[in-house]
Order: C-alpha cells, then structure tokens, then sequence
C-alpha cells in the first residue's frame, strides 16, 4: 500500500514506515476488500452470478486491479456475456492483445 502522504510503499501498518502517518484505515479497507472479494467468489460457488457482480463492481470501485478485472471478466463468461468478459480480460492484461 502507498502512503498517500509521502508515496512510500508500506506492506505492514498502521503507521508509515517513513512519513509515520497513519494508515489504520487504509489498512481496515483493504482488509474489506479482500472479505468483498471472497464473498463475490463465495456466491460464485453457489450459482449467484448477479449477487456476485454487484459485490465485483464495490470491489472494483474501492479500488481497480488485475484481481477485481479478472473476477469480472470470469463472472461475464459464467453470464455468457463474451464481449464484456474480453473487455475486462483485456483490461486487466494489457499485454494480451489479440
């Protein structure tokens, strides 16, 4: 995680290890994040492709990455909606330019 304070990269908190700012709650939303994350793959499991979406876009609007593109491009395929699936598939591997 980067401090928004100075830009130092901190892996472990809640303080920064450079500026000593206080990361606590970027610390407590990251860690929502990754509950958010397991939850949408947990109603992937169960069939709840809509439900597991909604938790995606929360996901993806706390913070975009490979990780919550790809989750999206998996739940468009399991839609079998192709087209956005290949456009957040691309999005999150821009190399893949096919």
């Amino acid at each position: 995680m980067q401090c928004p304070t100075c830009r130092a990269e901190n892996d472990q908190g809640p303080q920064c290890r450079r500026c000593k700012a206080d990361l606590a709650l970027l610390f407590a939303l990251e860690e929502q994040r990754q509950h958010a994350l397991s939850a949408a793959y947990q109603c992937l499991r169960l069939g709840k492709t809509r439900q597991a979406m909604a938790i995606a876009a929360g996901v993806d609007a706390l913070r975009t990455d490979a990780e919550s593109r790809q989750l999206r491009a998996l739940i468009y395929l399991l839609e079998r909606n192709f087209s956005r699936a290949w456009e957040c598939y691309q999005s999150a591997n821009p190399e893949a330019s096919y």
